[in-house]
């Protein structure tokens, strides 16, 4: 078992069409036109020895999709896939649309 089992690849399409990955994260929320993802890896930043997870705040305006894409060896059932699945935000394909 994982030790980030709530942690999942989180993919986002940027209206522009680039695409921002992150490894190991999971979605916080929307609120106020923003989407919020959090690291599942603290990493230290300042190197003051430190270590804190990061903190994404997206403009929902620039967001077209999240995608929850989980690794080779895991299961499709991520706890971040189960939660958007729950709120009512992802669709069948893996999709959530943001905008």
């Amino acid at each position: 078992m994982s030790t980030h089992d709530a942690f999942s690849t989180i993919s986002v399409r940027h209206t522009d069409g680039s695409r921002e990955v992150h490894a190991c994260a999971r979605f916080l929320g929307i609120r106020d036109g923003y989407l919020f993802l959090e690291d599942g890896v603290p990493t230290d930043r300042a190197g003051m020895g430190i270590k804190t997870a990061q903190t994404h705040v997206l403009a929902l305006a620039d967001v077209a999709a999240v995608d929850i894409e989980t690794h080779p060896d895991s299961d499709d059932n991520s706890e971040t896939g189960l939660a958007l699945e729950s709120a009512g935000l992802l669709n069948l394909d893996g999709t959530v649309y943001a905008g």
